[in-house]
């Protein structure tokens, strides 16, 4: 009798559980989610993140809004506002496709803005390196420090150096060129030089020869030896964050069926998306974290195939600027599904990895043009504009069936992985908490969109939520920092998603400023003692120009406020800021790879953005030859 009573309770509690999530989700399939044109107050996703490459010692991050600090773990993609800090004898790699950051012992750093056209961070104390590969047309890199900003003007290698008392910054310019802006005239420094600026103004400055390398140089100049001899190089874009870590873990080969394909040295029965975990990465929501050192490039972009027995990873087309998704799945299953499968309260989900040329339907908000550059850049898609015609008019009035696309890796071994509620927003190991199903299983399921599921303090710390982790001192991510980005940075990146109810109410969103705002002051990012969850806005972009001859300078203070500083008149545009400025490694050594000849599978259109056409001659890609225009039959559109 009890065991029928408890049968009874269960049945009728997933019954009510199941209605509040089927109101909810019809709720936000309203018009309200339609989501043909992104809000003033709302702005697409970026299409670029910085991932946690490398770590050694104590390395902690904080992410944006949860005011605590957890260890990091490689892969775990961070974005605006979100805080990294490298405790005594440590050290970390960032990697943001066109350069990487890395920090030395005892250093706080920032990341203001990491979007598609600009990459700015804050450094309050410490060492920074910067490798600046590449730049492209209209993108930006600054680095901000308590008492300069610091704009790059030609890619090369820059070292930063700020004390732990925030006075006073060292430059060293091993090759590039750069323009120092603060309180005082502007100061430009070229290659081969070091620049002392001692205090707040900008006037007492000292500049010599550069520094000779310590053993951070040499470890950073290692690391940047490594990407330049990447063989993967040759087949797929070195923009592609993670690209090099494929060379010494897999294999590639030319199919005629998709191209260059990479196949990666597992052991038997393996399949993607299944070692790793779940965690909330603002504004994109659910975001995989693969626990494989080269598991970032195969699980946000390009597509997964299955042929000739084994796993391989396709990527997307060469010859266009690749686009970040937090993981190119599809989602099935809900609170009312696989109760029979041991998910338990709450239900649970499956996912299978999307094949070559299946449509990705974001979970997240997102306009048309973001939808189709997240597809069309990340795989060959024929259709794109009927997809994104039928995602969007149908989105308003009902939820996507199960049934209205095939997936080819649904029924792949391997390919379908489900688990629990509980084991998603816990940010647990999905290889030890999988739930088995059949594909068969997911003709009762339906394909969401939109993850009806709320994130946790885990989801959003990771799966190290609740472990000791070094926390650096309060004066030492509390700084007040020089910023000068925002009368140039282009396009907005606000990691942000408002209105809805797991996120930020739009109240607490910093206002985007209007293209006459010639400054804004960038928020300093709260300690970890004050600072409330989804408390902290994210920094919104301004112009897309360069600043004018009466743009200010600001400095942020501990009360928010900026304290304007008159930039120089008669500033200097540099002659050589041309569009896809390529630079190497310091040695500025040739690499032996080059692209392959096309594909034998025939043309390659991606519908929906203009024919690639022949890079000028002076573009190229670092470490690499420089590429030519694909062949006739190869359009990108």
């Amino acid at each position: 009798m009890n065991c029928i009573r408890r049968a009874i309770l269960a049945n009728f509690f997933g019954a009510l559980l199941l209605f509040s999530m089927t109101s909810a989700i019809a709720q936000e399939n309203s018009g309200d989610f339609n989501r043909d044109e992104a809000s003033p107050t709302e702005v697409d996703p970026p299409g670029r993140v910085a991932r946690l490459q490398f770590q050694s010692g104590s390395v902690s991050i904080q992410p944006q809004g949860t005011g605590e600090w957890v260890e990091g773990v490689v892969n775990r993609p961070l974005t605006n506002s979100d805080n990294i800090w490298a405790d005594k004898d440590s050290k970390a790699e960032l990697n943001v496709g066109t350069g990487l950051l890395r920090i030395g012992n005892e250093t706080s750093l920032t990341l203001t803005n990491v979007g598609d056209e600009n990459v700015q961070v804050q450094l309050h104390q410490g060492t920074l390196n910067l490798h600046v590969r590449r730049l492209n047309q209209g993108e930006t890199y600054e680095v901000d420090t308590p008492s300069l900003a610091f704009a790059v003007e030609k890619p090369g290698d820059y070292r930063f150096d700020v004390g732990t008392g925030g006075e006073g910054t060292v430059i060293n310019v091993w090759k590039g060129e750069g323009e120092v802006t603060g309180d005082g005239s502007a100061v430009t420094l070229h290659a081969h030089e070091r620049a002392e600026f001692n205090g707040n103004s900008l006037e007492d400055h000292r500049i010599s020869e550069v520094s000779a390398q310590d053993s951070f140089d040499e470890w950073c100049e290692q690391r940047d030896q490594r990407r330049d001899r990447s063989a993967s190089a040759r087949y797929v874009s070195p923009d592609v964050i993670g690209s090099e870590d494929l060379d010494e873990n897999g294999t590639w080969s030319e199919t005629p069926d998709y191209g260059p394909v990479w196949v990666p040295s597992v052991a038997p029965g393996w399949a993607p998306y299944h070692d790793g975990h779940w965690a909330w990465v603002d504004p994109w929501g659910w975001t995989w974290v693969d626990d494989a050192p080269w598991g970032f490039a195969p699980f946000h972009y390009g597509r997964w195939v299955y042929t000739s027995g084994y796993w391989g990873w396709t990527p997307g087309p060469y010859y266009v600027q690749p686009f970040y998704a937090p993981a190119l799945v599809a989602w099935f299953g809900g609170p009312a599904w696989g109760a029979s499968f041991g998910f338990g309260f709450g239900g649970g989900f499956g996912w299978c990895p999307l094949g070559f040329g299946e449509p990705f339907f974001p979970w997240y908000r997102g306009s048309r043009n973001y939808f189709q550059n997240i597809n069309i850049r990340n795989t060959r898609i024929t259709n794109i504009t009927n997809i994104t015609n039928n995602y969007y008019n149908n989105r308003g009035n009902r939820p996507v069936s199960g049934t209205q696309f095939h997936h080819a890796n649904l029924h792949a071994p391997g390919g379908l992985t489900a688990a629990s509620q509980r084991t998603i927003t816990g940010a647990m190991p999905i290889s030890r908490n999988a739930v088995r199903v059949s594909p068969r299983d997911v003709e009762r399921a339906e394909l969401h969109g939109n993850l009806p599921l709320t994130p946790t303090r885990t989801s959003r710390l990771g799966a190290n939520a609740g472990r000791p982790a070094a926390i650096p001192p309060a004066r030492a991510i509390s700084r007040p920092v020089v910023s000068s980005t925002s009368a140039r940075m282009g396009r907005t990146q606000m990691a942000s998603l408002n209105n809805r109810a797991d996120r930020p109410a739009a109240s607490t969103m910093t206002a985007k400023p209007s293209p006459s705002t010639p400054l804004r002051s960038v928020p300093r990012p709260p300690s970890a003692a004050r600072i409330a969850p989804q408390e902290r806005a994210m920094s919104a972009a301004g112009r897309s120009d360069r600043p004018s001859e009466n743009t200010r300078a600001s400095v942020n203070r501990p009360n928010g406020e900026g304290r304007s500083i008159p930039r120089p008149t008669g500033r200097v545009q540099p002659a050589n800021r041309d569009a896809g400025r390529e630079y190497g490694s310091r040695s500025e050594s040739p690499s032996s790879v080059s692209r392959p000849g096309g594909y034998r599978g025939g043309p390659r259109s991606y519908e929906g953005s203009p024919r690639y056409s022949a890079p000028p001659s002076d573009r190229s890609y670092g470490g690499s030859p420089r590429y030519s225009a694909p062949p006739s039959d190869r359009g990108y559109g």
